[in-house]
């Protein structure tokens, strides 16, 4: 059961209330719909108590948020932090009100965006429905290069090892994904940290680390971003700014951008927020992200990530919402 109905005893009558309880913090928190004075019958309240109620989990969810918002933020307004820890809660609201077999279509639907975002920004050019075509159904297109195809057909193989890594972000689990996303494409530098030093961010003027240094650097992110996370700082927050010292040491000679947005992806999702997905129209916004936080301003960098965040998905859901579309 989802619920369960309670009432209360006024001077000449009974409310009924259909509630949920819910732990915040370390409380936990009782929160109600009014169904009106008349108690339902017993094939009602099955009904009720088994079905999701929009109503109470939008109250849940606004209760959920509010709570989040005390999770410490360093450049995030309290509005762009409302907006981020809204988005936490999207998912597992949503997927109250689908069938399996819808929600495993929504998924699938956001990981065809994803890969065509993430390989476009690099100048991949299949387009959102090739690429489905590509790796839902093995549909090679034609007119396309073959390191194009293989760029795209490598986020297979990405999909299956994100699904099995559930533990903290470490130099081997980089160099792994840069090993598959680089397969086929450059197999003598997949995996391995670039040794040349005279190479730069395309469309971003960024001095990257020197390649000596490369090991060291990530490890004192690493440990940085672990730390600040334990510390109470704000998930959504520290992987950006993760992201940003990842691009600038620049790590290997190709595909840093796309390693970095999987690492970045992994931090987000293990925090519980949705991915970020960056379309061919974000890719500018992207790079200048990124390019305002090198230069020092890194409140500009956090508020353009959070608006890259909050994408069709969240706009989608808060549509259904509005409209009141959801219908079980």
């Amino acid at each position: 059961m989802l619920y369960r109905i309670e009432s209360q005893r006024l001077k000449n009558s009974e409310i009924f209330y259909l509630v949920k309880s819910v732990r915040l913090g370390d409380n936990v928190t009782k929160i109600r719909v009014k169904l009106g004075n008349i108690r339902p019958s017993l094939d009602e309240e099955r009904r009720l108590v088994s079905t999701p109620n929009v109503e109470l989990e939008y109250k849940v969810l606004s209760k959920q948020v509010s709570e989040d918002e005390r999770r410490g933020a360093r450049f995030l307004t309290p509005d762009e932090l409302h907006r981020v820890e809204e988005s936490r809660h999207w998912d597992s609201f949503f997927r109250m009100f689908f069938t399996p077999v819808e929600w495993e279509q929504v998924e699938a639907g956001y990981e065809v965006e994803y890969i065509a975002g993430t390989t476009g920004i690099e100048g991949n050019t299949l387009t959102v429905q090739q690429v489905d075509e590509l790796t839902q159904g093995g549909a090679v297109p034609s007119g396309k290069s073959l390191r194009e195809i293989n760029e795209v057909q490598n986020y297979i193989k990405v999909g299956e090892f994100r699904g099995s890594i559930r533990g903290r972000v470490t130099i081997p689990f980089i160099r792994k994904l840069h090993s598959i996303i680089m397969d086929k494409i450059d197999l003598q530098s997949a995996g391995e940290f670039r040794r040349i030093d005279n190479i730069g961010i395309r469309g971003v003027d960024i001095a990257v680390s020197p390649s000596i240094q490369i090991g060291e650097d990530l490890e004192e992110i690493i440990g940085d971003y672990y730390s600040r996370i334990k510390a109470g700082g704000n998930p959504f927050e520290e992987a950006v700014l993760f992201h940003l010292r990842f691009e600038v040491i620049h790590p290997f000679t190709d595909g840093n951008g796309r390693v970095g947005r999987e690492v970045l992806n992994h931090m987000l999702t293990r925090a519980g927020y949705p991915r970020l997905i960056v379309t061919r129209v974000g890719r500018e916004k992207y790079l200048e992200a990124l390019k305002q936080g090198n230069d020092g301003r890194v409140e500009v960098l956090v508020s353009m990530f959070v608006d890259l965040l909050i994408d069709e998905r969240a706009m989608l859901f808060e549509g259904i919402i509005k409209q009141g579309q959801i219908v079980r």
